[in-house]
């Protein structure tokens, strides 16, 4: 994915201070010689009590069963909204692109955020966030113009097949995989 990166130049990388964000983004800013910012907004939606939990040990939990049908009236116990999580991350992304205008700036986050960024874009109603598909290590590009959003790509992978592998995670209510 470097020479895909490369080619899309970012002048900057901007990424969560979780470890496993930065350590990604540190690698990338390395391989592509630009400087690298640490935004704290950027980290993964608070998750509450359900931190550090397996999936499977949430599937029965009434709590998550509710957050998952409805993400917007149910937050995780002791958690993060979902809508203070997409204003959240619209901030940092603002942030990000003002520290460098006109420029592309990288941004390395975690799914549920990137997810509500690109829902915000393509003006789906934040309750369909987890309608978009994003694979760790998987690009998107938006192009920000004022208000106007231009959805390039989403979820560019080196290995494709790899979409049609499933999901660790199902929302509640949604079909099965056939």
């Amino acid at each position: 994915m470097i020479p895909v990166l490369r080619a899309l130049a970012p002048a900057r990388i901007v990424t969560s201070p979780l470890v496993r964000a930065r350590e990604t983004a540190e690698i990338l800013a390395a391989a592509l010689d630009c400087p690298l910012a640490v935004d704290g907004d950027l980290q993964e939606l608070d998750f509450g009590a359900w931190e550090a939990r397996l999936y499977a040990e949430l599937l029965d939990d009434p709590q998550y069963q509710a957050f998952s049908r409805r993400p917007l009236e149910a937050a995780p116990p002791g958690g993060e909204a979902v809508a203070a999580a997409q204003a959240r991350v619209l901030a940092a992304l603002g942030r990000g692109l003002e520290a460098s205008p006109g420029a592309r700036v990288g941004i390395v986050a975690h799914g549920d955020l990137l997810r509500l960024a690109l829902a915000a874009f393509l003006r789906l109603p934040a309750s369909e966030f987890r309608r978009l598909r994003l694979d760790t290590g998987g690009l998107s590009a938006v192009e920000l113009t004022g208000e106007w959003a231009e959805v390039k790509f989403v979820n560019l992978l080196a290995d494709p097949e790899r979409v049609w592998n499933r999901l660790h995670w199902r929302p509640a209510g949604a079909p099965e995989e056939r």
